[in-house]
């Protein structure tokens, strides 16, 4: 199954850089401005920081983990969902936890889990604003506040999720309270919201100034582009679906505008996909030349 997901992604790959003119691409890149590409590697490594203050939150006061700690599991973390198809990667957050923080997988699975909810919702919320209706925005964001009243209603048995005999609630409260278990608190979705708007930001920042205009249909395409790299339907690296969202993001903006140049918008999703995969890697090796700096261990859970 696995490897069918793999060929699908990398044979629609190939069906969208059939459209793509790789010269007028290479000089698209040279043209892009120095400080464009300044700017926007300064928002990848800001995505970086917000995430590990967002894993910070939540595991500081259980384990005593430095910024720093987080910011290696992030990176590792990172790179091995980015490299690995049908996020198969995913499993180095648990082992990463256990191996230096000896979390125990009934305690790391319900973080990523909660995590990835997490990340679902606020994306899910930008995406609509950006591709479909405000109102199903208004829709969205009012969902996840019952949702945070449920979790917050059903957390009165404790920080960790415990609930006494007297203070049980009925089952949908209980299982979310055993996802959210007080990850972070407010901080977590602070940081989360301010991540998704920050990426994609730079990939908007990044498809305008390779030429979509206007700058609406850059938006437009980062959207997509996430909303693609999010599906499960994943080759190595998230070649094609990235892509492929990218062009359908815009063409649901653009629809009854202007014909939109295909070859164009792949080229320019293509440029932004392989910023984001060369600073993943980058970062994944110097957390590995750099292991023995984060060789300490954090305490153990009780």
């Amino acid at each position: 199954m696995q490897a069918l997901s793999a060929l699908v992604a990398l044979l629609l790959l190939a069906w969208l850089l059939s459209e793509v003119d790789a010269r007028a691409l290479a000089g698209t890149a040279r043209r892009m401005p120095a400080a464009t590409w300044a700017l926007a590697l300064a928002g990848v490594l800001a995505t970086y920081g917000l995430r590990a203050a967002r894993l910070h939150a939540e595991w500081r006061a259980r384990t005593g983990a430095r910024f720093v700690d987080c910011l290696a599991l992030f990176a590792w973390h990172n790179a091995a969902v980015s490299l690995l198809p049908l996020r198969t990667g995913e499993a180095g957050y648990a082992w990463w936890l256990h191996r230096h923080w000896q979390v125990p997988l009934a305690q790391s699975l319900p973080s990523l889990l909660w995590l990835r909810l997490q990340d679902a919702a606020v994306l899910g919320t930008m995406v609509l604003a950006l591709l479909v209706s405000p109102a199903l925005t208004f829709v969205a964001v009012a969902a996840l506040a019952l949702l945070a009243a449920v979790v917050l209603r059903g957390g009165r048995g404790g920080p960790m999720g415990g609930m006494t005999e007297a203070d049980r609630a009925p089952w949908l409260p209980r299982l979310l309270q055993g996802l959210y278990g007080g990850r972070g608190g407010w901080r977590s979705w602070a940081f989360c919201a301010a991540n998704w708007g920050v990426k994609l930001g730079v990939s908007a920042l990044l498809l305008h100034a390779a030429g979509l205009h206007p700058a609406a249909l850059g938006w437009c395409g980062a959207a997509g582009a996430e909303a693609g790299a999010a599906l499960p339907l994943q080759a190595p690296a998230g070649l094609g679906v990235f892509e492929a969202g990218a062009l359908a993001g815009v063409h649901l903006c653009a629809a009854g505008a202007a014909p939109v140049d295909a070859g164009a918008v792949v080229g320019a999703a293509l440029l932004v996909h392989a910023l984001w995969l060369l600073v993943s890697v980058g970062a994944a090796l110097v957390v590995l030349a750099a292991r023995r700096s984060f060789a300490r261990p954090a305490r153990a859970l009780p």
